[in-house]
């Protein structure tokens, strides 16, 4: 059995916004929003700009919390147009990297007890959330959680339409998910990642990434219910482990996922109208990203867009929150600009697009390259 998987809801929550409507809006406008946070915690006289979602909602913490994760997962049932029973019959795909650590930061800031020995026993376990999502919408089909730095979501995305292709799942919620906490962003400013300035991946001047704060949520099952509606053509996940942090300079993982991905699409190069990149704007992961894109398309390259420039690096949220950020844009006529770009780099040899380039139907590729060395790319079609 070998099923078609579309996207039949969606919703978003990120630094542009929380409609849909509003946020392609703005990103066809090239607008950014960030707003620095100073290092205080550890007596540091700098901030770094940040892209931070909208503190609209009261309540400690842990509602605010609970209150974006469960309020974007409804957006995306209605969106979706689901039942009752079909909510009920959902499973579940869950894709972060601090998992439940804001809220665990909050209740040390207000504890007295030795730090190790509190996050030693704080968290219940990777599966938490997903289990409060399972008891707040009734739903009863599996859990999978999935933490696997950057390409998390994406790999919730990968293998949700992977299972419901083979039939072994009717649908699925796939939610991506990674709000500001401090154990994350002092982490990427003691590696030194931190952009000083503004967002510029692949620029000739790109001085690191800046981080941000989202939720999507997507409904995949195997009809759309929109004319005009994305299917998931299959994907490919890899690790390089050459190290703990990085890949192999030359992007040989990177291209071999890539060439396995479209495989798995069945899809070859000319197919691909266009590339979200990883684009991080880190000088090793942007060098590395461009050589593995360059071995596979060569002189065939597609228009490439990056989008972290528009709400950050929203570490294992981006697979999904990047998803539905481009194919609603595609849906509305154009591939994004890279906002933040100014200077080529030779050494790189690949330009992203400066100006919203118009576009009808299209098979897109998303590549995702996480710590760790993980590799996920997927391909993704409203054509046919």
């Amino acid at each position: 059995m070998d099923r078609n998987v579309f996207i039949r809801g969606r919703a978003i929550v990120c630094s542009l916004g929380e409609d849909i409507g509003e946020v392609v809006a703005r990103v066809k406008d090239k607008y950014v929003c960030t707003e620095n946070i100073p290092l205080s915690h550890v007596q540091l006289p700098y901030s770094r700009p940040y892209y931070r979602i909208r503190r609209n909602r009261g309540g400690s913490a842990e509602t605010f919390f609970y209150d974006v994760l469960f309020d974007t997962i409804a957006r995306a049932i209605e969106d979706a147009g689901l039942s009752e029973s079909e909510t009920k019959n959902l499973a579940v795909f869950f894709g972060s990297t601090s998992i439940d650590i804001p809220i665990y930061e909050s209740y040390y800031e207000k504890s007295d007890v030795n730090g190790t020995h509190y996050f030693s026993n704080a968290s219940l376990g990777y599966g938490s959330l997903v289990a409060e999502v399972t008891r707040r919408f009734g739903i009863t089909g599996p859990c999978y959680t999935f933490t696997t730095a950057c390409t998390s979501s994406a790999n919730a995305i990968l293998y949700a339409s992977q299972m419901i292709k083979m039939g072994m799942i009717e649908r699925a919620l796939v939610i991506g998910y990674d709000l500001f906490n401090n154990t994350g962003f002092y982490g990427f400013e003691a590696l030194k990642l931190m952009s000083q300035t503004f967002y510029k991946p692949f620029d000739k001047y790109r001085d690191g990434i800046i981080m941000g704060e989202g939720c999507g949520a997507l409904i995949l099952d195997t009809g759309s219910g929109d004319e005009n509606g994305f299917r998931i053509r299959g994907g490919a996940n890899l690790c390089d482990t050459f190290n703990v942090t990085s890949h192999t300079i030359e992007g040989s993982w990177i291209a071999e996922v890539i060439g396995q991905a479209m495989a798995n699409a069945g899809v070859e190069i000319v197919d691909i109208d266009a590339v979200k990149a990883h684009a991080t704007g880190s000088d090793s992961n942007d060098r590395t990203e461009c050589n593995g894109m360059k071995s596979v398309f060569g002189n065939r390259m597609p228009p490439v867009t990056c989008i972290k420039p528009y709400v950050g690096h929203t570490v294992g949220a981006s697979g999904v929150i990047e998803m539905i950020i481009v194919t609603e844009a595609v849906k509305n006529g154009f591939l994004p600009a890279t906002p933040g770009f100014q200077t080529s780099d030779e050494e790189l040899g690949i330009t992203p697009v400066t100006d919203n380039l118009t576009m009808g139907n299209a098979t897109l590729m998303f590549n995702y390259f996480g710590f760790g060395g993980n590799c996920t790319s997927l391909v993704v079609s409203n054509k046919d």
